[in-house]
Order: structure tokens, then sequence, then C-alpha cells
């Protein structure tokens, strides 16, 4: 049981700093998330977590944070989705921070103050490693995924990646927890000044490479985007498809008529069936070799329609009307009636540079961007689609894959925000889908590519130091049971 909290340092009653840590979980991520409230919402679970001894009282915290966590969750799901789907995709999430939460608390207890800071800022940077290394999360429910305006912060991700930025957002909670629990010394002291410091650092140094010019050549790229989707009727009629072929085909005309060298369709921006796809890219080659310019096809292929199923896929075009690449989607939403690709990540030469492209969800998982940074791009197409309660917040995350990777992004949505960044995560243009506009975005972006440590290095220096410091932390606690 969690004791009863009759202590005069204690203010707080346990229910209190659980409804508070509630509230500040549910408050700190995705649609109407404040970022800010991200640096302190464990606080109160850690502060509730010294109370106890007992595994009821931290399955109880467990609970609380599994709650939260859903409802959080359920802030981006609108419809067409059901709110159910907040639960598989909150639980996850909800399950890792208790288990980084009672690890921590645990490791505080037989190593002591200190080693439960490091211990929390360790298990954080693990925690969202294996999140977006080895769950179907991808990003979403990192510590990063909270940030993505900060972006003097994010700049972290070209040195050591997505964990990284996490690690840092973790050493607060940890020490404003202590600070409040224990009495001040020398060495919390220093602690809290180190932990104060290294975010100042981040930041300030953050701050000055977001003042960096991108030197060298630029394209002129537009993005195209179509209303028609999947809805709850399911894949749309054939006479909306036709009739919405007719409008992308002249939404392309449009953008090379504004002068776009690149035209990059949102996701699955037609469909069509399998007998009928030599058709579109015919259509498709006519169209790129009259304007004289490259186009990135989006669409589906649909297989089926009860259930729905169908092959989501690009078609990269170059200004003669040649294919330079086809592109399946390597990473489905989970629960998306999607083929999935597994051909080998590619990149390709143009007049303006290297370049290479990806579908939606793809650029959730570092991986694919660290990958395409590998290849050595300087300009990455991303046709997507989104509803509403991820608007803007998908596209913003794609930041992260800008910014960890150093070339820019061209984010083209359906029923979203559309957006291109560059190799620093800075806007280079924006579009939103609920407003009255004609559905294509202008942008002037760097072919150029930032080198970037993250690249070279991946996540290893990260996952190293964290275990480490794990391994330490188990060897000082040793070393305190053979002293008592």
């Amino acid at each position: 049981m969690i004791a009863r909290d009759s202590h005069p340092a204690r203010p707080w009653s346990t229910r209190a700093l659980l409804a508070l840590g509630a509230a500040l979980t549910m408050l700190s991520a995705y649609r109407y998330g404040v970022s800010l409230l991200a640096w302190i919402a464990p606080v109160p679970f850690l502060l509730v977590l010294r109370r106890t001894a007992t595994w009821r009282g931290r399955a109880l915290v467990g609970a609380v944070v599994t709650a939260a966590t859903i409802v959080s969750v359920g802030k981006i799901i609108t419809a067409p989705l059901p709110w159910v789907l907040a639960i598989p995709f909150g639980l996850p999430s909800a399950i890792a921070a208790w288990v980084v939460l009672v690890a921590s608390d645990l490791i505080r207890r037989r190593a002591g103050e200190l080693a439960g800071v490091l211990g929390f800022v360790a298990l954080s940077g693990l925690g969202d490693w294996l999140t977006y290394a080895y769950s179907p999360l991808g990003v979403w429910g990192t510590a990063a995924s909270t940030q993505p305006n900060n972006l003097p912060l994010l700049q972290l991700a070209s040195l050591l990646g997505v964990a990284s930025i996490g690690m840092v957002i973790a050493a607060v909670p940890a020490t404003v927890a202590m600070l409040l629990a224990t009495p001040l010394d020398r060495s919390r002291a220093r602690v809290a000044t180190a932990v104060a410091a290294v975010v100042a650092a981040v930041h300030a140094w953050g701050a000055i490479r977001l003042f960096q010019p991108l030197d060298g050549p630029t394209l002129r790229v537009a993005a195209v985007v179509t209303d028609l989707g999947p809805g709850a009727a399911g894949i749309p009629a054939p006479v909306a498809r036709a009739a919405n072929e007719d409008v992308l085909f002249a939404r392309t005309r449009l953008a090379a008529d504004r002068g776009a060298q690149l035209i990059v369709w949102n996701e699955a921006a037609a469909f069509v069936e399998p007998a009928d796809e030599a058709r579109l890219h015919a259509r498709g080659q006519a169209i790129a070799r009259e304007l004289g310019v490259e186009l990135v096809m989006a669409y589906a292929v649909v297989l089926a329609t009860a259930p729905p199923r169908y092959d989501n896929k690009y078609v990269w075009l170059a200004a003669d009307g040649a294919e330079i690449e086809s592109y399946r989607k390597h990473h489905p939403v989970p629960g998306e009636p999607s083929l999935r690709g597994t051909a080998p990540l590619r990149a390709h030469d143009h007049p303006w540079g290297r370049a290479a492209g990806a579908i939606c969800y793809d650029y959730d998982f570092p991986a694919v961007a660290r990958a395409h940074s590998r290849l050595g791009v300087g300009v990455v197409a991303v046709p997507s689609s989104d509803w509403r309660g991820i608007d803007p917040y998908h596209t913003e995350l794609a930041r992260l894959a800008a910014i960890s990777g150093g070339f820019s992004v061209v984010r083209s949505v359906r029923a979203a925000t559309s957006a291109a960044y560059d190799g620093y995560g800075r806007t280079r243009a924006i579009m939103a889908s609920a407003e009255a506009n004609d559905r294509v975005m202008l942008a002037t972006v760097p072919t150029t590519p930032v080198p970037t440590l993250y690249a070279r290095v991946g996540d290893v220096p990260v996952v190293a130091l964290c275990v480490l410091a794990l391994v330490g932390i188990a060897v000082q606690a040793r070393r305190r049971q053979r002293a008592a």
C-alpha cells in the first residue's frame, strides 16, 4: 500500500500528486499539447513512488500512467478513426513509461539519489531507442515527439539522434523530484547545476546552428494535394476516382506554370485498378514530358474493396517521362490495409542534385532517414496522408528526419498540413488543408546535404552510454550493499 502523507514535508497528498501527474501527461503531448509540460510531467509520479515500497502502490501508479497516456493519445484519434484505437496505440507507451519510472526508483533505493537521476536518464534514452528502433510506433511516444517546434533542442538529433533528446529532457524531472524530496546538499546542488548547464548549452548550441546559412543550389518544388481519399465507406467509387484524377493533373499543370521543377503528389492521391495502372503511368509520363518537370506520382492500386486492400506506392518520373524509381511504402501504419515494401532504399541523381523518397509513416522511423543520409541525398520527397487529429503535428515531426539526416524534406499531405523543411528543420513553405486554397504549395529548398554525425554513427554512442551508465550504477549498488 501507499503510505499516508502525514509528514510536514509532504504538502501534496498522494492522490493530488497522481492527479497532477495525470493532468501533466495528458496536456504535454499531441493535439493541444504544451511541450514545456513534458519537462516536468514525470515529477509527480517519481514523488509518489518514493512513498511506497510495495508493488501494489507501484501498480496504482502504472494504472494512472496508463489511463492518462490513453487519454493523451485519444486526443489525436478523430474521424474517421474510432476512439478505441487509443488503447492499443497508447498502451505500449504507457507500459514503457511505467517501467522507466519504477526501475529508476528501484535504482535510487539501492544506489542512492544521484544514481536515481542517472538511472532515469539512461533508462529514458534506452526506452526511446527501443520504441523507434523495434516497435511499430516509430518516434511516436518518445520524449522528442513532444517538442516538434523546439528547433534549438531538435538540432541535437543531428549529433546523437532522437534518443539523446529524450535523455536531456529526462534529466530535468529526475533532478526536480530529487530536489523536492530531499534536503539540498552540495552534491545535489552540483547535479542540479550540471543539468541546468547541459539544458542551456544544448539550446544555445542549437540556436547557433540554426543561424548557419545553406550555401549552394536550390530547387523549386511543389506539393500537389487532393481532397479525395478512403473514408467511412471505404475506397472511393470509380466515378469519383476519375474526376479526382483529372483534378490532380490540372493541379500538376498549375504547379508547373508557377515554376516548379519537382512536383510531389500526396500519398495515394489517385486510386486505380491493377489493369488501369499502365494507363495512369502513361498519362503521368506524358504530362511530365509536356511540362518538362519531374513528377512523384503517388497512388494506390486497389487489390480488394471488401475488406479494402491496396498497393501504396509512388513512381518518380523524370522530366523526359522516364521512370526513375518505383517505391512501395515500407512502414504501413498498424492496421493499414497496404502491402509492405521490402526493397532496399535507393537514391538517384538529377541535374539539380541527389534525391530519394519515402511515404508518410516511413519517415517516423529514424533508420529510414539515416539510410537516405548515408546515400548522400539532398532532397527527400514524402507523399503523405493524415487526418485532423494529427494535423499539423505529424508534419512537424518530419523535422526530426530532416535534421538528423541533413537534407530537405518535402511532405505533401492530404487532409492536413503540407510543408517543406531544410536540413536544419527550418520551414521553407507550409500549406494547411483546412483553409481555402488551390491545393498547390510552392517552396524553394536547398539541394546540398548537410553532413551530420548521427548519419555516420547512428544510435550506437547513445545506447552504449546508457548501458555503461546502468552497469556503473549496478556496480555502485553492489558496493553499497557490501558496505552495509
